[in-house]
């Protein structure tokens, strides 16, 4: 069966012959009247002399009606433009019309939605990466043990892109934070760092300078087909700000933002366990959950943290689910 340019092709070809056809007529007619032009100018009769000089004279006539005029019609509108066949094969650069900088998107809007619910052997093949805060997921009995973990006490971005030896919070293993990832190879890579670098003020654009640098550097040690996920800064206790200005929860949330448009544009999920571990109304840490610092979680904490990482993760077909498998529309 012909596809749509085979028959727009045909019909391209078809109004090209009787425009030339038309143009032969038009032709022929113009060669008729000029023939007849030269032929009445060499062989007519003369016109008739005037009997005299008064009658030459024009007569006062009225003026005559102007004629009403009328509008032109207008040329339809084609609903398909015409395709340049002879040129199929033929690109040019466009301007771009669509913002791919993802400034301004509100961190709740791109999250990773709720899932089905995975079994705990998905994170056998998972590795945390982070600070103490993320060490948690390890050290308490959040049935993770069999996951691999890279977090460090007092870690920031910088102590994974300058790759110092550091000791492990969970193994209590001195080791290269770098190295230790990419040993592991996970399927799925959950980072979570932050909350040391938001001590200072006004590091920011350090701070997402560093965290894209250390994306890339993942990237290239690790198998192409990982899953990288970007775990949300979660908040801490109104109290701490006091003590911890850069700490505010107001500007943990707009750092949030940050991070998930920079997920956006490295093309890592954006995963927001703010949802389970701080309160709604002002990005606090759930006073439930809270250690006396304010800033780590106790153990029922990181249950919560737990159960929501495991109905909060992208469709996979390896992917076991308690339960019905959910539905998908498109899936790897």
């Amino acid at each position: 069966m012909a596809d749509f340019y085979t028959y727009r092709s045909e019909v391209a070809g078809k109004r090209r012959k009787r425009k030339l056809f038309l143009a032969l007529i038009v032709l022929l007619a113009l060669l008729c009247a000029g023939a007849g032009f030269y032929w009445f100018r060499d062989n007519g009769t003369p016109a008739p002399q005037e009997a005299d000089s008064a009658a030459a004279q024009p007569t006062a006539t009225a003026a005559p009606t102007a004629a009403p005029t009328q509008q032109p019609i207008a040329e339809p509108q084609r609903l398909v433009q015409s395709v340049d066949t002879a040129a199929w094969d033929k690109s040019e650069p466009v301007a771009q019309t669509i913002d791919m900088e993802f400034l301004n998107t509100d961190h709740r809007m791109v999250a990773v939605p709720m899932l089905g619910t995975v079994t705990k052997d998905y994170f056998n093949t998972v590795t945390f990466a982070g600070d103490s805060i993320a060490s948690g997921l390890g050290i308490y009995d959040t049935g993770y043990h069999n996951a691999h973990y890279a977090t460090y006490v007092s870690a920031g971005v910088q102590t994974f892109v300058n790759n110092v030896s550091v000791k492990n919070a969970v193994t209590g293993a001195t080791e290269t934070p770098m190295e230790t990832i990419a040993a592991s190879q996970p399927d799925y890579l959950y980072i979570l760092v932050g909350t040391n670098n938001l001590v200072v003020q006004g590091s920011e654009d350090s701070f997402i300078a560093y965290y894209e640098r250390l994306i890339d550097m993942l990237r290239e040690q690790l198998n192409p087909g990982v899953i990288l996920y970007i775990q949300a800064i979660p908040g801490v206790q109104e109290t701490v700000a006091a003590s911890k200005p850069g700490l505010d929860n107001q500007r943990i949330a707009t750092v949030n933002d940050l991070l998930a448009n920079m997920a956006l544009r490295k093309g890592c999920y954006y995963v927001n366990i703010r949802e389970a571990l701080t309160n709604t109304a002002d990005g606090s840490q759930i006073d439930d959950y809270a250690t006396k610092d304010g800033v780590h979680f106790n153990a029922a904490g990181y249950h919560a943290w737990a159960e929501y990482l495991a109905t909060h993760t992208v469709w996979n077909r390896r992917s076991v689910y308690s339960g019905e498998n959910p539905y998908y529309i498109y899936g790897a």
